[in-house]
């Protein structure tokens, strides 16, 4: 199953071999223009870990561009495969983490279904067109890093649970101060940490008179207070997590928020036209198009398709929905962010996991319950798999260089401003 991943992964991503670096944007100040990439000195390191580099807090991340620097100069190809071969390392982690998921889903499943869960599910994790914006452009490397962590992360503590061996907790610490420093959106971890807690049922046994005394919440304490103060560096550094100067009311945010969550998961089930910038629908101080109101009633579908599968036990669905959430929190314009998108293909790298893992669920429910339909299904789901390689191959060509990520993002600018090729909103783009 490993070395079929792995050859997938390069298959459709060949094209990132090829491609340079985007100077019009964030590769030039992250990278090419970044004093901590061309000289690591104390002073340099200290600074990137200690303050916010162009509003951004990423300093392992400014530590793995030095040390390709170091070892194999400033060569675009290089940085590509490097984030590469993070990628499949995500994809290598997720296959084994879905792997002891449904084992402990389905403990008496056989070994075949259990590698196929866990196979299929890192397969689309692998090759789907929502993870070319985060493989593909080399800015885009904390996300990678990031989410290599967090899985890191997941997997000892799945380690620390099974044995109970307090090196594994260390270890997961260890993970999330790293992840951390590479992308601030680890800070969620803790709540992945109290979902992998519920599927493997640590809160059982869990009551209102043993709530300050369980371990399960004692253990956490340290995590939380790393998250505290995360967040109140990131807020004293950069106002992250209080930005009241947003222009949005609470409730546009909330409906921002709805949307994007059922847009990803509409992006994830047909990637058939991407974008690199997706604006805001409106302008602060105007009112919200009455169709937006609509994702509202989207989302209260598939909160009961989600809460339907709870009453019946099915928590593989659960676990795959909740985790897609948890990661996507931060990024959902609930909480203000200073960005000028209301979604990106990049915020659903790591969730993806999770969504691909209950359409895969889904998929083994059809297969089973519709023999006389198998044939047709598999044939639709061969078809689907073949869409996402060919779509990523070529989605991957496009982040060639500047220009051709420029064109794209001019496609989706209104056409009476089209022909502007210095137009303002272009302009405003800021990616992380």
């Amino acid at each position: 199953m490993v070395p079929l991943l792995f050859g997938f992964c390069v298959i459709v991503f060949f094209p990132t071999f090829f491609n340079d670096f985007q100077l019009a944007w964030d590769d030039t100040w992250q990278l090419l223009e970044n004093p901590l990439v061309h000289d690591i000195s104390f002073d340099y390191i200290f600074y990137h870990f200690t303050h916010f580099w162009h509003q951004q807090y990423s300093p392992v991340n400014s530590i793995f561009y030095s040390g390709i620097v170091l070892l194999f100069g400033m060569k675009a190809t290089v940085f590509h495969s490097a984030c590469l071969l993070i990628h499949v390392c995500n994809t290598m982690l997720v296959y084994g983490i879905v792997r002891k998921l449904v084992l402990r889903f389905l403990p008496s499943a056989p070994n075949s279904k259990i590698n196929a869960f866990g196979f299929f599910t890192a397969l689309i994790f692998a090759i789907h067109p929502l993870q070319v914006e985060s493989v593909a452009w080399i800015s885009a490397s904390k996300i990678l890093l990031y989410a290599f962590f967090t899985l890191t992360a997941l997997w000892c503590y799945i380690r620390y649970i099974r044995t109970m061996h307090f090196p594994w907790l260390i270890a997961v610490g260890l993970a999330y101060a790293i992840g951390f420093g590479s992308k601030e959106q680890a800070i969620i971890l803790p709540l992945n940490l109290m979902l992998f807690d519920y599927v493997f049922g640590r809160f059982k046994d869990l009551t209102w008179k043993n709530t300050l005394t369980s371990r399960v919440l004692l253990e956490k304490t340290p995590f939380l207070l790393l998250a505290l103060a995360f967040w109140y560096f990131s807020w004293i550094n950069n106002n992250v997590g209080i930005n009241p100067d947003v222009g949005y009311p609470f409730y546009q945010r909330f409906i921002f928020g709805m949307h994007s969550f059922v847009e990803y998961i509409f992006r994830f089930l047909a990637p058939a036209k991407l974008y690199f910038f997706h604006p805001f629908p409106i302008s602060p101080g105007e009112s919200l198009p009455l169709y937006y109101w609509g994702y509202l009633v989207l989302v209260g579908i598939i909160g009961y398709f989600v809460w339907d599968n709870y009453r019946k036990g099915n928590q593989l669905v659960v676990f795959g929905f909740l985790f897609f959430l948890i990661n996507l929190l931060l990024v959902l314009h609930i909480i203000p962010l200073p960005r000028p998108v209301i979604s990106a293909d990049r915020y659903m790298y790591l969730s993806m996991a999770g969504i691909a893992l209950v359409l895969v669920w889904q998929l083994d429910q059809w297969l089973t319950s519709h023999t006389k339909a198998k044939v047709p299904l598999l044939a639709v789901c061969c078809t689907w798999f073949l869409f996402l390689g060919i779509q990523t191959y070529f989605r991957t060509a496009d982040w060639k260089d500047s220009e051709s990520t420029k064109s794209n993002v001019i496609e989706l600018i209104d056409k009476k401003r089209e022909a502007e090729a210095t137009d303002p909103l272009f302009n405003l783009i800021e990616y992380e």
